[in-house]
């Protein structure tokens, strides 16, 4: 056996340990402020031990983060204790995307019946746009315009902005 020292406490790590080591992953990438799961595959009667960035710890042996900020984002290890031995650490790479900036909408309006209306969109770099609207209008253009508009074309738009998921 190999004993670490693990930032507070010893821990014994047997390579020779019986148990099938456990299967590590998460449900990423999720956007910031969304729930992060690490998860772990089961290893009946054991314990877990994650531990991650932005100082996270965890007994569980499927954790969950909560509102992840971006920086939760990285790297997350585990060990298995079974019987008094620890299996290896296994670990899992998780992505954290931050929140695109929030588009500002605008138009040419009010305009005419059979007139051009043109919306606008501020531009956030690398994201993609969606577009919905009265009489069934959707777009994804960041910059739409619809032509020859009539009374049934009025009313609220809304634009999204979305950036790497």
């Amino acid at each position: 056996c190999f004993n670490a020292w693990m930032g507070s406490t010893w821990r014994e790590s047997c390579f020779d340990c019986s148990f099938p080591q456990p299967v590590a992953g998460n449900n990423g990438p999720v956007c910031e402020g969304t729930t992060l799961n690490p998860s772990s595959s089961a290893v009946p009667g054991a314990t877990y031990n994650w531990t991650g960035p932005n100082g996270f710890t965890s007994s569980l042996q499927n954790p969950s983060i909560l509102n992840a900020p971006a920086a939760a984002g990285g790297v997350y290890s585990l060990s298995v204790t079974l019987n008094g031995c620890t299996g290896n650490l296994v670990t899992t790479y998780a992505t954290v995307n931050p929140t695109p900036a929030t588009p500002l909408a605008g138009s040419n309006s009010p305009v005419c019946e059979g007139a051009t209306l043109n919306l606008t969109s501020s531009n956030v770099s690398g994201a993609s746009y969606s577009w919905s609207g009265p009489n069934n209008f959707v777009s994804n253009q960041q910059n739409p315009s619809r032509t020859n508009v009539a009374l049934i074309d009025s009313g609220s738009y809304q634009v999204t902005a979305t950036l790497s998921g």
